[in-house]
């Protein structure tokens, strides 16, 4: 009988050609809208093929985009270029939420050539010891892609930054090996470097990457649609609410989440078409702020601290809570999922790197509230929606 069912649910049709097409971490070969901005790119990073000098830049810009996927897009495309006019260029990309400190950046980073380098034992200065030698090694140029790097400098500072910036100087390194640096943050992280950072990084190697306007995220719209549907299965009425629905955010990636979700709203209505209507469905389960996606890059604790929050919000029916409530909620949290919470500096840390992913706000409390305490709330999500989307991930 289970077989039977199985079987059934995998013979059955779906609107979907390819739903890889609809993964947040893939990279089309084409982006919408952003050809100035990789125009940009190959200007600033030239001389790295001309002649090995290092480049760096920083990419910022609001949730959805692009910002990760034209580094993606960029150093591909830019790497397999050099090598056919005869550098070796190679490119890795480390997300500092997941790695939040800069010698696991790092570690990261020594993966790329060698799968069983220690994940610890190894103070910063060895490591680019290493680093360096691999690089002189292969007589290659290595970019290195630092996304969400806002995280890594909240926790470890700009030590690592600097000494990439520097290290082809530093290290006296030979020929055209060398490492070239692209920052990705949603803020402008330089205003938080000292002099001697700033001085090496570059005040002008700045690209700000502007939110999707509507015609924009229709265009995004129909290009996922075309890669990830079968043809005639999406109509453009359906194509032009995703549009819609993602112009108040600007975010493409609200836009391929709409998409996906539509078309699962479709197969399970066993329809050969996603409608409005289902666009409609899948906006009522999907926020713009806190998707799955974006819960999948936070930590388990921070996962813990949220879920935290949303439950205290359920229950209450407030708009805010308290530090202290969500903290006592946090502990209740953790133990429940078999884990010890946090000491109270910690859970501050994590309410401030939720703040800082667009997860939560944080703000001071005003009058009738004895002390300092901060409030929290929750941006355009339920709180008990929220608390479903964990549940499903941890």
């Amino acid at each position: 009988m289970t077989a039977s069912i199985i079987e059934q649910e995998l013979a059955r049709d779906s609107v979907f050609r390819d739903l890889s097409k609809l993964d947040f971490d893939y990279v089309p070969e084409e982006l919408v809208n952003r050809g100035e901005h990789l125009r940009r790119l190959a200007q600033l990073f030239k001389p790295v093929i001309e002649s090995g000098a290092p480049a760096s830049v920083l990419i910022t810009g609001s949730v959805g985009t692009g910002k990760t996927a034209i580094s993606k897009l960029f150093c591909r495309d830019f790497a397999a270029l050099a090598r056919k006019q005869g550098a070796d260029v190679d490119w890795v990309l480390v997300n500092c939420r997941k790695r939040q400190s800069d010698t696991r950046v790092l570690q990261a980073v020594l993966t790329h050539y060698d799968p069983y380098f220690p994940d610890r034992g190894f103070a910063l200065p060895d490591m680019l010891h290493s680093l360096r030698k691999q690089l002189e090694r292969k007589e290659q140029h290595l970019i290195i892609v630092l996304d969400e790097v806002d995280v890594m400098l909240g926790k470890s500072g700009q030590d690592l930054i600097y000494a990439l910036t520097r290290f082809s100087d530093e290290a006296k390194i030979r020929g055209k090996a060398g490492i070239s640096l692209m920052l990705v943050s949603q803020y402008d992280i330089l205003q938080k470097f000292d002099d001697a950072a700033l001085s090496t990084f570059g005040r002008g190697n700045y690209l700000k990457m502007d939110k999707y306007a509507r015609d924009e995220l229709y265009d995004i719209a129909n290009q996922r649609i075309g890669l990830a549907f079968k043809t005639g299965t999406v109509d453009d009425d359906s194509a032009q609410l995703v549009a819609d629905i993602a112009e108040e955010w600007g975010d493409a990636r609200f836009v391929i989440e709409l998409l996906w979700k539509a078309g699962l709203f479709a197969d399970e209505a066993h329809s050969d078409l996603v409608t409005p209507e289902n666009v409609r469905a899948a906006k009522a389960e999907t926020y713009s702020v806190i998707t799955e996606a974006k819960l999948r890059n936070l930590e388990r604790h921070e996962l813990f601290t949220l879920m935290a929050l949303g439950r205290k919000l359920a229950k209450s029916g407030r708009a805010y809570a308290t530090t202290g409530e969500v903290e006592e909620n946090y502990a209740l949290v953790a133990e429940e999922f078999g884990e010890e919470s946090r000491g109270h500096t910690q859970f501050w840390k994590y309410l401030k790197s939720l703040d800082a992913g667009g997860f939560l706000s944080l703000r001071k409390s005003g009058k009738g509230v004895v002390g300092t305490t901060q409030l929290i709330s929750l941006p355009d999500v339920p709180g008990s929606a929220v608390c479903e989307k964990i549940a499903e991930l941890v």
